[in-house]
């Protein structure tokens, strides 16, 4: 893939369900999980929710220290080299019972070295929740990631370090209820749906840019016009 067009700290906001994982009784601490691409199939479509072997894990933090989110993100890489791993570590907040709360979000093939993972985030100052349970709930996520973002199209970005990731152009902040129900419209009104959805903005010299971004590994970009259009009409955009 050719170079990035862009590059940043990108803030992701998306909707998950969230319950207590068993995970958390092994490190003693509270552990949430969710289905990493719970929407991934349209309503009645087959197969049921996709399954995948990455865990998708969150961990709420107890009273954050100042400037929680800048310690994570200049310390992620630092550990994973410490622990020779290859956890995606990324600072976020997610919604408990109705209530933001702080938390760390986790992605990894493997957590047999969670418990080291857990160690060195205490000897930063960070303090995670004794093990509480907690049943399946609806929660916003936001969660910030560096990100590049390399052109294919007219207002269309990939991931350049995940081809599975596109990003489409939008002229303004979305809403979030407005787009929730927006990509419902969509999924129950075009055959375009096997994908993820989510909102995403980045930090630009002078200005914010603000994208929907998709998540498909059955993506043909020969359609992104469609989607587009769906999007534009969809969103007044």
């Amino acid at each position: 893939m050719k170079d990035a067009d862009f590059s940043g700290v990108a803030c992701y906001s998306l909707k998950r369900s969230i319950a207590s994982s068993f995970i958390g009784d092994k490190l003693k601490c509270s552990v949430l999980e969710s289905d990493p691409t719970p929407d991934y199939y349209a309503k009645n479509n087959f197969p049921e929710n996709k399954h995948s072997h990455s865990w998708s894990l969150y961990f709420p933090v107890k009273n954050p220290a100042f400037c929680f989110q800048d310690i994570i993100l200049r310390n992620a890489a630092i550990i994973n080299k410490k622990l020779n791993s290859s956890f995606i570590v990324l600072p976020g907040q997610m919604t408990i019972s109705n209530k933001a709360q702080a938390c760390i979000r986790i992605r990894s093939h493997n957590i047999e070295q969670l418990p080291q993972l857990v160690t060195e985030c205490k000897k930063l100052d960070i303090h995670f929740f004794s093990t509480k349970e907690i049943k399946q709930y609806q929660s916003l996520i936001y969660y910030k990631k560096y990100t590049e973002f390399t052109k294919i199209g007219d207002g269309v970005f990939q991931n350049r370090n995940d081809e599975n990731h596109y990003f489409f152009e939008v002229p303004r902040l979305i809403n979030f209820d407005e787009f929730l129900e927006g990509m419902e419209r969509i999924k129950n009104n075009c055959n375009y749906h096997l994908f993820d959805s989510f909102l995403t903005s980045i930090f630009l010299k002078d200005y914010i840019q603000d994208f929907i971004g998709i998540y498909s590994e059955h993506c043909d970009k020969r359609r992104f016009n469609e989607l587009e259009n769906e999007i534009k009409k969809v969103f007044h955009v």
